[in-house]
């Protein structure tokens, strides 16, 4: 009997052993699962590419009163006979944007996330319009060229995040934008050949047929702002996945086109091609690592 007894007792004490045994490996798997979900508290950088694209709208001022030839009739002198003004022309804009990112992360709890991100890219958004209209008609025409391009553009934004799940993020973002805005318009005269000279109230122009007459470019870093959002996934330890959609407004745009070359009075004519916001619109995807 006390054989048995000793033998039931070690028996016990084997299995009780053996289920200990199966139990720890559940407990320290369930533990390497919790302490596995990643958190999104610290540094990270990465790149990024995109599409980006915008519409513009072009009008065009008078800046000297030989310059009527934009604005028939304003200030002194009447249109020529069967002139049309250059009227407010379209065109869409559209390129490549790339660059890199950095930022830091603050996970509030397992729900919310707060940051901060900032951001260079360069840039091929670009695009331009002509429209041709009758000045002397029939023999004449006028055609007025403009074109504009973001050379590279960046952002520093806030981040406001709601994690989905603790490996997936979607956030609003916002702030400060910046950038290199691109402005070109030109204006020639068509026509059999010859010349076309004004003078009014001592500026002048004088073109030559089929030649440039009018030129101004003008290229200059532009503030602005910027605002947006996305979703980012932790798809491995370390580094994650994102997908964003930004607007992004860099203010007024115009530029001053001079002519080339003067009439009878002394100061050179010109005209404001008026461009509108430098605004467009990015979707990007990107990879970050996270340190």
């Amino acid at each position: 009997m006390r054989r048995a007894l000793a033998a039931v007792a070690v028996l016990a004490s084997v299995a009780s052993g053996a289920e200990a045994a199966d139990q720890s490996p559940a407990i320290f798997t369930k533990a390497r699962t919790a302490d596995s979900s990643p958190s999104w508290t610290g540094f990270y950088a990465g790149g990024n590419v995109g599409g980006a694209w915008a519409d513009r709208s072009v009008n065009f001022t008078s800046d000297a009163a030989s310059a009527f030839i934009f604005n028939p009739g304003v200030p002194i002198l009447p249109p020529f006979a069967g002139q049309v003004a250059p009227s407010p022309h379209d065109f869409s804009m559209s390129g490549v944007t790339g660059g890199l990112q950095a930022g830091y992360n603050w996970q509030l709890d397992s729900k919310w996330l707060v940051g901060v991100e900032a951001d260079l890219s360069g840039s091929s958004l670009r695009g331009g319009g002509r429209e041709t209209t009758p000045i002397l008609p029939p023999a004449f025409t006028q055609t007025i060229s403009a074109e504009q391009k973001i050379d590279w553009w960046g952002s520093v934004r806030g981040r406001l995040g709601a994690l989905v799940t603790p490996s997936v993020l979607l956030y609003g973002t916002g702030g400060f934008a910046f950038g290199r805005v691109a402005t070109f318009d030109d204006y020639i005269v068509n026509g059999p050949g010859g010349a076309l000279s004004v003078s009014v109230a001592g500026t002048s122009f004088s073109c030559t047929i089929g030649s440039t007459c009018f030129t101004g470019n003008d290229s200059r870093i532009q503030t602005g702002w910027t605002v947006g959002g996305g979703g980012e996934w932790r798809f491995a330890p370390g580094w994650s996945f994102k997908a964003e959609y930004l607007y992004v407004d860099l203010g007024k745009s115009s530029v001053t086109a001079n002519a080339l070359a003067t009439g009878i009075g002394p100061n050179l004519s010109r005209y404001t091609a008026n461009f509108g916001r430098a605004d467009f619109h990015v979707a990007r995807v990107g990879v970050n690592y996270h340190f």
